[in-house]
């Protein structure tokens, strides 16, 4: 029964947003395709656009794939897919030497990630100290991380950096997915691991790990910064500009659904992820929906601070930095769904 009321609640909202989609559906559906590099609660904007029929119900039919890690991105750049779900970083560093890329659509203005440690390797730390004194106590231990260069392995170096460490020279990195490192938190064999969400919630519950360091809360002089962006190649949308209108507009939607009927967001998490715990998604969710802009429209000053973090994560030479992004990224799909003072 609780089912069958949660099911009716979300084809109810779904019905309302949908009331407000325009134009209605178009008279001819056109295909384009979007790459992901992984199956995380982070891209839920797509997973809404897509099962929520947003982007059908526009005229767009959007083939989906995941594609891991850098992949998505260099198959969207040899044209074997239209669009692709990547980081900041990928963004700007790629437009910096030559591999010309426009931004479309911001789905995340804040960095989800948080440094998870086991608390055995820290006895006697104060895990309410200082962010310097909790970044100090990484000296000399083992951290898990993705893989190198990625946004996650540049965080813990941005992190070394505010409390005089080396990350290279003063601890011990290893490369990684979710689930091996929290199992080696388990066992010992590391101390702690760059986690997002909702491994974030899952290494805490199976007790592995407590959350030592949150880069959604503790690192303010890089918000807003550009987390997760939907990308095309440049010229794409000079050629296709019906596409990236129906692909955006279905995204303004997504964020505007997320942020009001979030338990019927919940529902399509879970179903695209399900094997995953329900309370950690239903957790993660709550952090992600902050991270989340209501309007994934892009703030010029959130490229000045992803810049920063690639300068002192070292993916990023200081005399590459660029002072004007104009070119790496458009508002003008947004602006056309969305109110401009949102």
């Amino acid at each position: 029964m609780k089912t069958m009321l949660r099911s009716a609640a979300l084809v109810a909202a779904l019905t309302g947003t949908m009331a407000l989609v325009a134009p209605a559906q178009a008279e001819t559906m056109e295909q384009t395709s979007v790459a992901l590099p992984a199956t995380t609660i982070t891209f839920l904007p797509v997973y809404v656009a897509e099962d929520a029929g947003m982007w059908k119900k526009l005229g767009l039919d959007v083939e989906i794939h995941n594609i891991t890690g850098m992949g998505s991105t260099n198959a969207m750049l040899a044209g074997s897919v239209d669009f692709a779900v990547q980081s900041g970083p990928s963004l700007i560093r790629g437009n910096i030497r030559g591999r010309h890329m426009l931004g479309v659509a911001e789905m995340a203005d804040h960095e989800g990630f948080a440094l998870m440690a086991r608390q055995a390797s820290f006895k006697g730390l104060d895990w309410k100290g200082s962010l310097k004194e909790r970044v100090t106590a990484l000296k000399g231990k083992k951290i898990s991380v993705d893989s190198p260069n990625t946004v996650v392995d540049v965080l813990l170096r941005y992190y070394g950096e505010k409390a005089g460490l080396n990350t290279k020279a003063d601890m011990t990195e290893v490369y990684m997915q979710p689930t091996e490192a929290i199992a080696a938190m388990k066992s010992g064999s590391i101390d702690a691991a760059m986690l997002n969400y909702p491994w974030v919630e899952t290494a805490e519950r199976e007790g592995a790990a407590a959350m030592l360091l949150s880069a959604v809360t503790e690192l303010p002089e890089l918000t807003p910064t550009i987390a997760t962006t939907t990308t095309t190649q440049e010229g794409f949308c000079n050629k296709h500009e019906s596409i990236c209108t129906k692909l955006v507009h279905g995204y303004v939607e997504a964020h505007k659904f997320i942020h009001e009927h979030t338990k019927e967001a919940l529902d399509i998490a879970l179903k695209r992820m399900p094997g995953a715990n329900s309370a950690d998604i239903e957790k993660s969710l709550q952090v992600l929906v902050k991270a989340m802009p209501e309007v994934p429209r892009y703030n010029p000053s959130a490229f000045a601070h992803t810049q920063e973090l690639m300068i002192f994560g070292g993916i990023l030479r200081k005399d590459e930095a660029q002072k004007d992004f104009n070119g790496m990224f458009t508002n003008k799909y947004v602006d056309m769904f969305a109110p401009k003072s949102s």
